[in-house]
Parts: C-alpha cells; structure tokens; sequence
C-alpha cells in the first residue's frame, strides 16, 4: 500500500476544522434566528397588547365623552323655564346657570381673570368664579389644586386655562384609572349670526330699514373691517354674494325673499311642491364647517383650512396658530386679542362670529287664560285677543312685584289702553273688571280747550245779557272728526237746568267751536277766528284728508244753553259696545269767575303740543282774551312743561319697546299736572319690566308657512353675554356716542357690577340708554345727522325720546340662549391619553323633561399644527 503524504494528512484535518465551524456558525445563525423570531413574536404581542390598549383607552376616551356630553345635555334641559324647578329666566353665567361659563376674562391688577367657568360637577363656588387665568400646557400633568384659585386644564386648547379638572363620575380606565374631565361651555347667543345679520346705517332713507324690526338691521358687516372702519359696498356685495351661491344673481339682493327662505327657515331648505330636492338652492348660508372653523380652539386658526366665512370676513387676521404657552407678553397679547371689545387692534372676530344661534319666545311659566288656554309661548299683542293679554299682562306685573295692590285691574286696564292703541278702528275698547268696566283709549282724540263768555248788565232792567262758547280740540291732524251721535257737550249747572247737546263737527279741522250768541254781549265778531297756521298743505298724503273739506268753517249753535258759576262742562262719548256714555274730559266753572262787567274773558287750556292729556288749565285769576277756533297767544303752562305723547297709533307695534307709549291707567281721569311716569307704561318703572318675558312682536307665527306653535328665532342677540363689540352692532347703538362703543359698555358694566338682566326691560335701568332724555335735540330721522325717531312728532327730551335706543333694539335682544358651543376635553389618569372635541348643542327643540338636546356638530380637534 502506497505512503500517504504528509500534506494531504495536513488538509484532512482542516477541512475537518472547517466542517466543525459551519456547524457552530449554523447554530448560532438558527439561535438567533429563534431569538429574533421569539423577539417579534414578543413585539407582536406587544404591539397587539398596545394597539388593544389604545383601542380600549380610546373606547374609555369615548364613553367619558359621551357620559360628560350626557350631562351637560341633561343639565340644559332642566334649566329651561317650565321643565327644571324654579328655573332662572335668562342664561347669564352666575349661579342660576353653573355649567355656563364666561364668554371673555376680564383683568385686575394686571391679573387676568374667568368670571366664571363651567362647574358641571358640583364644584365649590369658589373653584369656578372669578377664577385666575393661567398658562396649561397641551399635556400637562394634572396637579394638587386643593385651593381651586387657578384654571388648571384649558378644554378649549388655546393654551389659556379656561376651566378645572374633575373626575368623570362612574368612568374609570380598564386598568382602574381615574377619567378626568375639562369641560367650557359658551352662548352662541352671545355672538354676531353672519347668516341672520346684514347691515345697519342710520343714513338709509327707508325707515323699514332703519326700525329695528329685523335680524337683517345687525351689522355683521363690521366684522370685515378693521374695528372703527365702516364696510364697503365691496364687503356688503361679497356677504350677499357668499350667501347666494357667490353669484352677484337678483336673489342675492333680495332680502326679504332671503329673510323669508333662509333666516325664518332656520337655516333649512324650504320645501316646494314640484321641484326636485337636487335642484340648487339660490342661497348658500354659511354652514357647520364655518361654524366649527370658528369655534377651533377659540382664537386660534386652522391654517390648512380655508373656509366661505374666512374668505369674506377678517376671521384669520388677529388669530392665532399655535396655542399660547407662556404668559406675561404672550398672555397679554391673547386677552387683548379676546376681550379688546372691538377698540382694540389686536380684537379676534372668531371668537364674536356664529352661523348658528337661536333663543325662544318662551314664557317664564305656564300662564292659564280665564277660558282655561294653557299658554307657554310669550303673546303677540298684535294679534293676541283680549283674555290672553289679560292673562300674561297681569303674570308679568305680579311677577315684578308679588306683593303690589290692585294688579288685575292694572292689567284690565293696559289691555284696554294697548288694544285700542293698536286696532284701527274708533271704538273705545270695554273689558270687565271686578266691579266695574275699563275703558280704552281711542282715537279721535278730543279735548275740552276753551271756556268763554261775555256778560253785560241792563242798567235799567238788571237783566243780565250772556254769550257763551266751548272750544274743542283735536290735537293730531290724523284723527277723523267725531262721528254724529257719538259726542255731546253737557252742561251739569248747580242752580239753573241742565243741557245736552250733540255735536256736529263744523270747524277747522282740529277746532271746533260751540257758541250761544247774544247780541247784546258778542263773542263772534270779535273773538271766533277759525284759524290754524300748522295745518300742512298736503294733508292727504301725510293724514288722508282734503283740506277743502273744511273749506267753509262754522260755529255749532247752544242754542238756549248756559253754564253759571260751579257748572260742570263735560265732553261724553258714546261707547257702542256697552250701551252706555263715557266723560272723556270736564271742567268746573269756577265760582267767582262770572262778572257782568262786559268784558269778554277766556278760561283756556295749554295745548302746546303733546300737552293736552296732563289737563292744564290757566287760573281763573288769570286774564285771558278769548281765541276761539285757534291757538294764537293761547295759555301755556311754563311752570310745568313737560310733554306726554298720548295718542292711539291704530296700528301694530312695530317694536316691543313701544309698550312705552301705552297708558298704563285710565286716560279720561288723570289728575291734572299728572307727568308721564303716573300716566304711560315708565320703562324704567321696575313694575313694568318683565313684560318683555311674556309681551313680543317677534312672532315667527306671522311669516308665511310656519306653525302657529313656532317658538324659535334666530340672530338675536343675549344681552347677559354679548361683549360690548357685538351689542354696538345692533340698531342705533352708536347715534350720539361720546366715546366708542359707550352705550354698549355700559350695557356690559352694568351687568357686571350688578349682575344679570332678568328681562330685557331691565336694559332700560341703563342710564346711558336713555341719555336722549336730556340731549335737547328732536333726534328726528330727517335731521342731520339722522336720528332714531322716526315719527313726525315734535316733542324733545319726552318719555318716547328717552326709550327711542331701547325700542330700536327691543325686537332684537333677549336674555335667554338655546344654542351653546361645548369644549370638551377627557384625559386617562393624570398624564395619560386625552381627547378633545367641540360639540354645537342646540335645545331649541326641548319643551319637556323627556325631550333631547340635538347635537348639531361633534368634532374631534385635531393637534394644532
């Protein structure tokens, strides 16, 4: 057998080696491969583990929302008037209404403060009022507050602390951890509506434009200009445009049909028989996205989200990008940008604008009529009959003071007064009372003006020889003469016969003059001169009447009548409906005033205008030359001068303000020298002001196609929230400011220095609402610059004149909100998992217990970027 080499032994053994290693690589290679596969199998489960846990942390995240979400729709149920216990009226953040917070801080000491925040847990008071403002980050942990002096949770998620934390009751986490809760609920009420507002200028020559009667009159166009700037025909163009399918098309200038369609259609797309659901609308109001754009994180802006609303107005100018997350400089340019009230340049319009709010005509309570009606929606004195304003009229006043004398018959005679102010017809209005009827008030107006003699003495015979002549006056050119069989003079003489006599209206047309004529002491030649200078030309255009009608003017005849010294002259009206005569004036003939001396004397009356219903009559003391059939060098009254417009319309109210030119007593027995607070409604009289909480002309019944039981109205404004900004935009808001805004400021100081407004009557305690009370101007709307007023009367500084602001406004104001916009934030433990999201929560549809709060919107925030 052969040798075997050295060298090939050699390489037996290293491939041997070599065999020996790859086995050990191998291992090692499958060793690791196990361990990996064993790692991702162990991340799998992990990740299935977390991915389960988020899910469920998520779930949990939800429920809380949901439960938190629950309870602040529980909670705006039961705070409704009628379905909670003793529900405070209005909403105003306070503590009748806890879960509502603050629309905007306020400072002090250079502090920045939360009146209130939302406590929808039972929180001390002291927790959630006047709360310190401070900085909380996206996700800092929640802290020991035991104090509660600070905000420690920002649910809105602009940074600034805007409410406190509170655990979610019953929640808890798979892993038993607490569900804390952040909860900031606002009033859309509270805000400009872009989709009901339009413009207000006082200039506009149509008085239908200027009268407060529509949401249209709030000026939404300030929020495209800079504050102080007024809008362009560019800016209304565009708001139109925006609103009508960004066409510059009929409709988009037609506001009454987008009035009709859109703002009493609540936003909904009117049904029309015959024409397909698909087909375009011709308005576009801005919608829930513009909406929860703008209620974003309060001020701050979605710079990757463009919307119609952003695209007109100035909504990113002033916003923010990124929360707040320091204070000093950068806190205090964020409470600049939310609580400027519009003078300031850093003001945020996002946070004052809403395309959706609405409140209710709801009564404070169920009112029961005498024909047993339940009413539960406030009455339209235009249309109401007279059980149902009997009804909510003596609710209102015994609701303002329970323990005031006479209430019922208080309301039986307001309801006769505003039924006649209103109805058009001549016929004084008779309503039974508890022992006798009350009267209305209708037109014509007629007063006694003049009593007049002259009375010689026969020297041989004694005989006396006596002319006398009674003036009447009918002070409004408006007024139709009286009609035949309705009227008569009596003359009630102590000593000698009485005497009747109808009247015949045969003056001008506003004197009438009565005369029995004696030769022997005349009157006519000298002292009758049917004479009127303020009688317009055009009479028929501007009162219905044709002046030469009264071309040719007489005197009525007394025939044989006489009044003597103590005689009561009375002017009585026949009152149809009751078979019975009225006195609507007297005058007693005083008893030293007859003297046969010859001398033609006067007894008058002040009938300078609007002065005729306080009964100022010269004394007899006075000498006055007669002036029958006019008003030359007539007595006027200079120790008492102030003027009482009372005069039936006869026709609707145009605003619910008007109740201040109604009497709120019996117009035929006013003492003389009475002022207007003893004889009209006083809007500042406390006694009058929750009329407003059951009295309306903004009655969504009267527009085409809405049920009669329609309750909701949109666009107006809740004077308990509104920031000055927003109030400044209603009608005639800013006519005569000395400063910017200060009727609007002082309608929020008043509020916040003695709390909130119960009924929007209480808007008249206001002293800056009533300054044109003392301005000594007409306020006229064709003075310049153009006033409120827009009647022709020519009383200065009266009652009407004082209530003008609050009467523009009254239609479009209230105390109450139905439309709310809830931030709310949930968080897993004290630094675990959270979740945000705004909810538009609207319970304008709420009338019991069992109904539900529509939830318009749910959104979940997304981190700002």
């Amino acid at each position: 057998m052969g040798r075997v080499p050295k060298s090939g032994l050699s390489g037996l053994g290293t491939h041997a080696f070599a065999r020996r290693g790859s086995a050990l690589i191998l291992a090692v290679v499958l060793t690791s491969l196990l361990a990996l596969v064993g790692v991702l199998f162990i991340l799998t489960t992990r990740i299935d583990r977390m991915a389960t846990s988020a899910t469920a942390e998520n779930r949990e995240l939800n429920l809380a929302l949901d439960t938190v979400l629950a309870q602040i729709q529980e909670l705006l149920v039961a705070d409704l008037p009628g379905v909670g216990g003793n529900q405070a009226y209005y909403d105003y953040p306070d503590a009748n209404n806890v879960w509502l917070a603050s629309g905007a801080p306020y400072e002090a000491g250079g502090v920045y403060f939360w009146r209130q925040i939302s406590n929808v847990a039972g929180l001390p008071a002291s927790q959630t009022q006047n709360v310190r403002i401070r900085v909380v980050g996206e996700r800092e942990p929640i802290g020991a507050d035991p104090n509660g002096v600070e905000t420690n949770a920002g649910a809105a998620g602009d940074g600034v602390g805007d409410a406190r934390w509170f655990p979610v009751p019953g929640v808890m986490s798979s892993k038993g951890q607490p569900i804390y809760a952040a909860v900031r609920l606002i009033d859309n009420g509270g805000m400009l509506n872009v989709n009901t507002g339009y413009r207000f200028d006082p200039g506009d020559n149509n008085k239908a434009r200027v009268d407060g009667r529509s949401q249209l009159q709030v000026n939404v166009l300030a929020l495209a200009t800079q504050p102080g700037r007024p809008a362009t025909a560019a800016h209304e163009a565009a708001l139109l445009g925006a609103r009508a399918n960004n066409t510059a098309s009929p409709a988009a200038l037609d506001l009454a049909a987008y009035e009709r369609e859109v703002i009493w259609r609540y936003l909904e797309r009117p049904a029309v028989a015959g024409l397909d659901a698909n087909t375009p609308f011709a308005y576009t109001p801005f919608d829930i996205s513009d909406e929860l754009e703008t209620r974003y994180r309060f001020i701050l802006n979605q710079t990757a989200v463009d919307t119609r609303l952003e695209n007109w107005g100035l909504f990113r100018q002033n916003a923010v990008r990124t929360p707040v997350d320091s204070g000093g400089a950068e806190l205090h340019t964020w409470f600049r940008r939310v609580a400027g009230g519009g003078l300031d340049p850093n003001y945020a319009y996002r946070a004052v604008a809403t395309t959706y709010n609405m409140d209710r005509i709801l009564l404070p309570k169920t009112v029961t009529t005498d024909a047993g009606a339940q009413l539960r929606r406030m009455v339209n004195v235009n249309t109401a009959d007279e059980l149902t304003l009997r009804a909510v009229i003596t609710a209102a006043l015994a609701e303002a003071d329970p323990n005031a004398f006479g209430v019922v018959e208080k309301a039986i005679q307001i309801t006769a007064n505003l039924m006649d102010y209103i109805d058009d017809d001549d016929e004084i209005t008779v309503i039974a009372g508890l022992s006798s009827p009350y009267y209305g008030f209708e037109s014509p107006c007629i007063y006694l003006s003049e009593l007049a003699y002259r009375q010689t003495k026969d020297p041989d015979t004694g005989e006396l020889r006596t002319s006398y002549a009674i003036e009447l006056y009918k002070p409004y050119f408006e007024d139709n003469d009286p009609r035949p069989g309705d009227w008569k003079i009596v003359i009630d003489n102590p000593a000698t016969a009485d005497f009747e006599l109808d009247i015949a209206w045969s003056g001008s047309r506003r004197f009438h003059v009565l005369l029995a004529e004696n030769a022997a002491a005349p009157l006519t030649r000298d002292y009758v001169v049917f004479a009127d200078p303020e009688e317009p030309v055009d009479t028929m255009p501007l009162y219905g009447y044709n002046r030469r009608t009264y071309a040719t003017k007489t005197v009525q005849d007394l025939g044989q009548a006489a009044f003597e010294a103590g005689a009561t002259i009375s002017l009585q009206r026949q009152v149809r409906s009751a078979g019975r005569w009225v006195v609507v004036d007297s005058r007693r003939v005083p008893d030293t005033w007859i003297t046969a001396d010859g001398v033609a004397r006067s007894l008058q009356r002040d009938i300078a205008p609007h002065k005729c219903i306080r009964r100022l009559w010269a004394s007899e003391a006075q000498t006055s030359i007669p002036g029958l059939g006019n008003a030359a060098g007539n007595y006027i009254d200079t120790q008492r001068p102030e003027v009482i417009q009372a005069h039936p319309a006869n026709k609707p109210l145009t605003n619910i303000g008007e109740l201040g030119l109604i009497l709120a007593r019996n117009a035929y027995s006013i003492p003389e020298g009475a002022t207007g607070a003893e004889c009209l409604i006083d809007l500042r009289n406390p006694a009058y002001r929750r009329l407003f909480n059951y009295l309306t002309v903004m009655d969504p019944a009267q527009n085409p196609g809405i049920a009669a039981e329609e309750t909701r109205i949109m666009g107006r404004v809740n004077v308990n929230t509104a920031p000055a900004f927003v109030l400044a935009q209603l009608p005639w808001m800013q006519y005569g400011d000395a400063t910017p805004f200060e009727k609007a400021r002082a309608i929020v100081e008043f509020r916040e220095s003695r709390g909130p407004y119960r009924s929007i009557g209480d808007l008249m305690q206001v002293d800056a609402l009533c300054a044109l009370a003392f301005d000594g101007r007409d306020n006229q709307h064709g003075d310049v610059p153009r006033g409120p007023d827009l009647t022709p009367d020519t009383a200065r500084d009266d009652f009407e004149e004082r209530d003008l602001i609050f009467t523009r406004i009254s239609n479009l104001v209230t105390v109450r909100s139905d439309v709310f916009t809830a931030y709310l934030l949930v968080r897993i433990g004290t630094n675990g998992p959270q979740k945000r999201i705004i909810a538009i929560l609207d319970r304008s549809r709420v009338n019991s217990a069992d109904d539900k709060v529509r939830v318009i919107a749910r959104y979940p925030v997304p981190d700002p970027r």
